[in-house]
């Protein structure tokens, strides 16, 4: 639901979060690649809050870890904050 709210440059911002590259390769979605060549689906893992206060993301396996949030608005902004600070270099461990 978050995601398909989101404008062309949020979605690609997520993608670039995700799997270190903002573009779908000419093949289609199903066909992105890890850093190691192989195709690895683009995976969303739930994790506790007691693992990262912020969605994580793994570029080597085109994975994100979404902590588990009590509500919906919470979700939505720690990971408007990931994305925006993901694409300007900073860091949020």
């Amino acid at each position: 639901e978050i995601v398909s709210e989101y404008d062309r440059e949020m979605k690609a911002r997520l993608l670039q979060f995700v799997t270190g590259t903002s573009g779908v390769p000419a093949s289609g979605f199903c066909c992105l690649q890890g850093n190691d060549g192989n195709i690895r689906r683009f995976t969303i893992e739930g994790v506790g809050l007691d693992t990262c206060i912020y969605p994580r993301s793994h570029t080597c396996f085109n994975r994100i870890d979404l902590p588990l949030y009590k509500m919906k608005k919470e979700l939505e902004e720690k990971l408007r904050v990931a994305i925006t600070m993901a694409a300007t270099g900073f860091d949020l461990e």
